[in-house]
């Protein structure tokens, strides 16, 4: 593609290549509660993160039902150097936490500290001794000497408390709500005189202003450090972001590009649910758009360079990182947070390194809700240019999206033209019985983000209807992607929670277009259907009723998008694998489980969900299942292609098929696919499947159904993991996780690689300690045939 350079005062971020700031430190990849146990998110998605803290409680910790600390350092352990940061106070189940005073709330840290101190979890725990004094127990808002004292003598006491249970864990503090300059001379002071400053320097940053303020807020405190002759401490932002950015790669990148270039670390902010990374991992192996953009940002390696964007320390403006590795003589940046026009100038790119012509290709990290899942970064760009003259232009861009740019020497195969894609908001479309309503914008940070700020909601009147007037380039088969939300049956619904449809019509043909549950009216997922579509004009209207009847329920609409459906192949540049043990890591995604045709390596190491490394024959397909899979390769330089491939139908056992024992019950569920689940299952109940097989590795999908909650919190939902114990032909095979999916009537699938024999085999599921999720069905195919 030829550069055609934006008109002159367009916006301009620059990357000097020439003016490295530092190693890359991946700092803002972290979360408070997004892991919750060992397995959610699961390893598919977090290998591929750089993750270097994660906030926790400590084991036992009442404040929610997962997030333990010790359970969470055993995810660290296989997935790089991080450190688990345990808000101790998190062992109260209140929020606010119960006053108890100071001395029984030592008392407690007796019982709970020494427990963690083992040999696994040695060299991964930071102590965090108060969270958010600032309101809790301490009201250091108010900036009184009394309630200054009070703390600082708690905080005094409380440090030589953990120094003498656990000499050498790190201490972290004082971990206010927000940076608080008139208390924090104080508090360093008094912890230099006293022996007691923390390791590790916190704050949180929850308001949209941080995005304008935290530079600021940085560089007040290192010059308190200097003022005060203490040599520099790590700074933790142990909770960022609000609800508005939690999920939107165009928000997430003007956070991270803040903490990056000070070189702090940085955990994004718990406020839905645990497991869910914070709002990038929709299930357990499951990425969206958010998932992606840490991922990318993960994937930069080397050193980070000076970026410069138009509007620095601006609330949601364009901004950046960009980084360069010269021993994979590869750059790479990462922008966003804008609707104009805007160019990355790339300056600093010398000859004698990178050559006469170099390779930019964009790619565009698109938004999918919270819970809408995403395949990779799309390739909608490619420009060659001599290095010195390296200028990208980026026209329309969706301020939700983030884009990662990657910089090769040469000149790379030629990609092309990427699909067509058209998106409208449903607040201009033409509503019937329904209701605008602004969501997520930055005088709201904690309401959920929504494309254009606003949704529909209030749909769920008989004539309630959005009908949108779109045009499309080409007659066709398009995919429809719906943004929508909704815990139907989870209110004042004289129903239980369940998932709700709604009347799907395109130029006058009808049919129900089903939506799953979501955590609640804001956390939008995607609803999606193909549709065929004649040039020009057309009508999609989403409605509560039609000539076939009425839908179940009511959801909240957020916008439609159309996207040209185009068969093909997706290509994973080895340039941008991960290195690891000599060889290369790709993280290849799959729409929906089944038979893949991998090409541009002749075998492989499938890590399969729970690392069981099958090796497979990369000439014959190989069964994938939905969302992320890992493949380990051998050093290549071509690009992986991988696409769709038939193979054997992989053999289903519906729930009334199976053998049931010690209680284990079949339940009459309407949503099931074949209106049956398996309940009461664990303490002694089981399930037990018989299969034919061929020896080898094979795949097992489990469908289920999980609402266990607890109740109480303010704002968290506090979901419980259901876990299942699976034995193949009475040999252990693994306990599992299995997260909550909101509804007994919603099923997730949860994929697992076992090793069946020749012949008949019997697989049993248990749960010895406690009950196991509901099952639906279960299907089992060949790994590799």
């Amino acid at each position: 593609m030829a550069l055609t350079p934006l008109p002159q005062g367009a916006a301009r971020l620059t990357a000097d290549f020439a003016a490295p700031t530092g190693p890359v430190l991946h700092g803002a990849a972290g979360s408070l509660y997004g892991v919750s146990e060992d397995g959610v998110p699961g390893d598919e998605l977090l290998d591929a993160l750089e993750i270097t803290t994660l906030a926790v409680k400590p084991d036992g910790g009442a404040q929610h039902p997962g997030g333990d600390a010790s359970s969470v350092v055993n995810v660290l352990r296989r997935n790089g150097d991080g450190l688990a940061f345990v808000y101790l106070q998190d062992l109260f189940a209140k929020w606010p936490y119960e006053d108890v005073g100071i001395d029984l709330y030592h008392e407690k840290l007796y019982e709970v500290v020494p427990p963690m101190l083992t040999d696994g979890n040695a060299g991964r725990l930071v102590w965090v001794p108060f969270n958010e004094p600032d309101w809790i127990w301490y009201s250091l808002k108010e900036n009184a000497p009394a309630k200054y004292d009070r703390f600082l003598a708690d905080w005094i006491t409380t440090v030589q408390l953990l120094r003498g249970l656990a000499p050498g864990v790190p201490i972290a503090g004082p971990n206010e709500a927000y940076y608080h300059p008139e208390f924090l001379p104080h508090f360093l002071r008094r912890a230099r005189d006293t022996g007691t400053l923390p390791e590790w320097m916190t704050w949180h940053e929850l308001s949209p202003r941080s995005l304008a303020e935290f530079r600021g807020h940085y560089a007040a405190y290192r010059g308190l450090e200097r003022s005060l002759g203490i040599a520099p401490r790590r700074v933790n932002i142990d909770e960022y972001g609000n609800n508005r950015d939690l999920s939107v790669p165009g928000q997430l990148v003007q956070w991270a590009a803040m903490f990056e270039e000070a070189k702090v670390h940085a955990d994004m902010a718990f406020w839905t649910a645990a497991g869910g990374y914070s709002g990038a991992a929709p299930q357990p192996n499951l990425p969206n758009g958010a998932w992606w953009f840490l991922k990318a940002y993960s994937g930069m390696t080397g050193q980070t360079v000076r970026v410069d964007p138009p509007h620095p320390n601006t609330v949601d403006t364009l901004q950046g990182i960009a980084s360069v590795d010269a021993e994979r003589r590869s750059a790479q940046i990462l922008a966003g947070g804008t609707v104009e026009d805007f160019t990355v100038a790339a300056t600093g790119l010398e000859h004698e390194f990178w050559g006469e012509k170099v390779t930019a290709t964009v790619h565009r990290i698109d938004w999918t809700g919270y819970e809408g899942t995403a395949g990779p970064p799309l390739p909608v760009a490619q420009f060659v240019s001599d290095p010195a003259r390296l200028e990208i232009p980026i026209y329309g861009p969706d301020r939700m999206a983030a884009y990662w740019i990657t910089i090769t020497p040469g000149e790379a195969a030629v990609i092309g033209p990427p699909p067509w894609k058209g998106q409208w908001d449903a607040e201009a479309a033409d509503i019937t019985s329904g209701e605008i309503t602004r969501h997520g914008h930055a005088d709201d940070g904690n309401a959920f983000a929504a494309s254009g700020e606003h949704d529909v909601c209030g749909l769920g009147l008989t004539d309630s209807a959005v009908v949108f007037q779109v045009d499309v380039p080409e007659a066709g088969e398009y995919d429809l992607a719906v943004f929508y939300s909704h815990m139907y049956g989870r209110g004042a619904e004289a129903t239980e929670p369940q998932p709700a449809q709604q009347v799907l019509t395109v130029n006058g043909a009808e049919r129900l277009l089903d939506y799953p549950s979501t955590m609640n009216w804001g956390h939008r997922s995607i609803a999606r259907e193909a549709v065929i579509l004649r040039a020009g004009a057309n009508t999609v209207e989403l409605s509560k009723s039609g000539a076939i009847g009425t839908a179940r329920g009511e959801v909240a609409l957020d916008k439609i998008e159309l996207t040209e459906r185009r068969p093909g192949r997706t290509s994973y540049d080895a340039a941008f694998a991960r290195p690891r043990h000599g060889g290369l890591v790709f993280d290849l995604y799959a729409a929906e489980a089944g038979y893949h045709r991998i090409e541009g390596a002749e075998s492989a190491i499938l890590a399969g969900p729970q690392n069981q490394d099958a090796p497979v024959d990369l000439t014959r397909p190989v069964f994938l299942h939905a969302g992320v899979n890992r493949l380990r390769t051998e050093p290549i330089t071509g690009p992986l292609l991988v696409g769709p491939a038939t193979g054997p139908a992989p053999v289903e056992v519906d729930a009334a098929e199976v053998t049931r024992s010690g209680g284990s019950c079949l339940v009459v569920n309407d949503f099931a696919d074949r209106g049956h689940v398996i309940g009461w299952n664990g303490r002694g109940a089981t399930a037990a499947i018989e299969v034919d097989a061929a020896e080898g590795p094979h795949a097992l999908l489990i469908s289920y159904a999980n609402d266990e909650r607890t109740d109480g919190h303010e704002y968290n939902v506090d979901i419980v993991t259901r876990r299942c114990a699976i034995t193949v032909n009475g040999k252990d095979a693994g306990t599992y996780p299995m997260r909550g999916t909101w509804t007994w009537n919603d099923f997730w699938t949860y994929p697992v690689i076992i090793d069946l024999l020749d012949g008949r085999n019997t697989i049993v599921f248990a749960n010895p300690e406690g009950p196991t999720a509901e099952f639906e069905r279960f299907r089992i195919a060949p790994l590799n045939p």
